[in-house]
């Protein structure tokens, strides 16, 4: 069992638990708990490994959690969950997993209508009998009833940090028993391309005896069932549902193949007709004149011989990368090591769950200049947001931690929230003595593209905000984008000298790289931050690098791939000759918006 498995059981005890009237501070663990465990970078079953003391180190897991964990690792399952289950109808679940329905809804759907499973549900929405209970309004049960549509067609696709850990634990498990046999081994598809989102895994292996690896494969722990075996492919199921295909490739061909299954494919269209109008076919199985391949051992060959220079698989989405391998003009893309702080992250003074110096020695640890502690602001839909008085005690904290360890500077910061018109949480004159602010909305992302394109300007332009915080304020699977002209955003953001935030919280994943590589089209710089509630979750900077790389973005293009100095002299508040009166454009955007 991997951890999004085993998150994924916590999740559905602590929902059974609310359908079924638990005490809610029991509830609350099991999605402390879910949360904890989905993030967590490495994985679980090796900490389980050594008993129960490794895992009660994290957050919101003491020991009786602990045993439970142990308990799904060793036995794929919690009895727990099984007991719950069947206090309740078998459709319930399913209910459950219909966005738009959380427990609350559910529990009162069955306790008013009986509605015991998504057939029923189907049944009362179609009679309107959904619309006569309170709370649900019209906009309400429209999102239910899309919600069902889409539950009904479309496979459920993993966010890219539960992907990374089912290909880790995989190509762990298939290394392990290579005894030597491997000669290459990677994933392909989505996940290799770095997406937010993956569907199904794509595995490629090649080496001396790939019958022995295949043989091996069918024999991982996690499997739930076999779908297909042959010679050269097998196709499982994992327990948490997730397909996996296993093709053995000739060495020769391991590169061709390679490319063909990392796709996209529109990109895989542009290089075959490239190929034709050489006289060439290109498939997976090599380049090839006639019937002589020419090229296929590796992808680096394959595209030397199109006369191309390599492209990195984050740029294989057909937006003119190959156009630009042609000139030789690829964007040099930012790569993990260049990055110098992080630029978001919470404490237990607002909603983190660890402390400043436990923050600050989990950055010292790898390897950083500087971070920015960006706990929240006062509005009052933040449980601890701080007050002007409790944000200054903070900084007090941050420069005596400064004053006593050297390496790494804390940066005195705050996430502010956006309120009503553009207007921000926190006072000016308190803004003033940050060393940077970033500006973000939490709240009305449901308001009209006017409302909310005002406000991200109004804020962009604001002579103390450094940065604007996940700008969409999408959640993945759970909350669409909010509706705003990015272009104004944009436009706005360059000539203010704001930033935007890539931010790799893997729930996040904001910017959305298409938009990110719109605004630097506009001049943007950018910001790579992780949104850490903890310390394990800085591991996630690697998700927001993968944006900057999806959007073609260099190191020049961000700000924290500076040394402090530089950083500080980079921003807004940092240039002497910042002005808001030479803004013309600016005003223009923010009076159409």
């Amino acid at each position: 069992m991997q951890n999004p498995d085993i998150a994924r059981l916590f999740d559905e005890v602590a929902d059974l638990l609310e359908i079924q009237s638990a005490n809610p501070f029991r509830v609350r663990a099991y999605r402390t708990a879910a949360r904890t465990v989905r993030d967590f970078p490495e994985p679980l079953s090796d900490v389980a490994q050594q008993g129960t003391r490794g895992l009660t180190e994290l957050p919101g897991i003491g020991e009786d959690l602990a045993g439970k964990i142990r308990t799904i690792v060793k036995t794929g399952s919690l009895p727990l969950h099984r007991q719950l289950v069947r206090k309740v109808p078998s459709g319930v679940l399913d209910l459950l997993r219909i966005p738009g329905l959380g427990p609350k809804r559910v529990k009162l759907l069955l306790a008013k209508l009986k509605i015991r499973s998504a057939a029923d549900l189907r049944r009362a929405l179609a009679g309107g009998r959904v619309r006569t209970l309170k709370g649900f309004g019209p906009k309400l049960v429209a999102k239910i009833r899309a919600g069902l549509g889409q539950a009904e067609r479309v496979e459920r696709r993993l966010l890219l940090h539960e992907a990374e850990a089912y290909a880790t634990a995989l190509l762990k498990y298939l290394r392990q028993g290579g005894h030597g046999d491997i000669a290459g081994l990677a994933v392909a598809g989505s996940y290799r391309r770095r997406k937010e989102t993956v569907g199904d895994l794509d595995v490629l292996v090649t080496g001396r005896d790939t019958q022995r690896v295949m043989r091996r494969f069918l024999t991982y722990p996690d499997i739930a069932e076999v779908v297909a075996r042959g010679a050269t492919r097998a196709t499982v199921k994992l327990t948490g549902g997730v397909q996996v295909d296993l093709r053995a490739v000739a060495p020769a061909a391991y590169g061709a193949a390679l490319l063909y299954f990392t796709g996209s494919k529109a990109h895989n269209i542009e290089l075959r007709t490239l190929a034709q109008d050489r006289h060439l076919k290109l498939n997976e199985y090599g380049l090839f004149s006639g019937t002589r391949r020419v090229a296929g051992r590796t992808e680096e060959a394959v595209y030397a011989r199109l006369r191309l220079d390599w492209i990195p698989p984050e740029l294989r989405e057909a937006r003119g990368e190959i156009a630009l391998a042609q000139a030789h003009r690829l964007p040099s893309l930012v790569t993990l090591a260049a990055v110098r702080g992080d630029l978001q992250m919470h404490t237990l003074a607002s909603d983190g769950r660890a402390t400043l110096p436990e923050m600050a020695d989990a950055a010292r640890a790898l390897g950083y200049d500087y971070i920015a502690i960006t706990d929240h602001s006062r509005r009052v839909t933040m449980a601890h947001g701080l007050d002007p008085a409790r944000l200054r005690d903070q900084w007090q904290e941050i420069d005596a931690w400064n004053a006593a360890h050297r390496g790494l500077t804390v940066l005195k910061s705050v996430e502010v929230d956006i309120l009503e018109g553009g207007a921000l949480d926190l006072p000016d004159e308190l803004l003033a003595e940050a060393d940077y602010v970033v500006a973000s909305l939490h709240y009305g992302l449901d308001r009209p593209e006017r409302v909310i394109t005002r406000q991200l300007v109004t804020a962009a332009r604001h002579r103390w905000v450094d940065a604007i915080g996940h700008p969409t304020g999408r959640l993945l699977g759970t909350r669409p984008p909010c509706r705003c002209d990015f272009e104004a955003v944009a436009r706005a953001a360059a000539e203010a000298g704001c930033l935007l935030e890539l931010n790799g919280h893997p729930d996040r994943m904001d910017l959305p790289d298409t938009l990110a590589a719109a605004a630097k089209t506009y001049g943007v710089r950018f910001a790579l931050a992780t949104d850490s509630h903890q310390p394990a979750h800085l591991s996630f900077m690697r998700y927001a690098v993968d944006l900057a790389r999806r959007a073609g973005l260099e190191a020049g293009d961000i700000v924290n791939t500076l040394p402090l100095a530089q950083w500080r002299a980079a921003l807004k508040r940092g240039k002497r000759t910042w002005n808001p009166t030479r803004l013309p454009r600016l005003r223009a955007l923010q009076t159409t918006a």
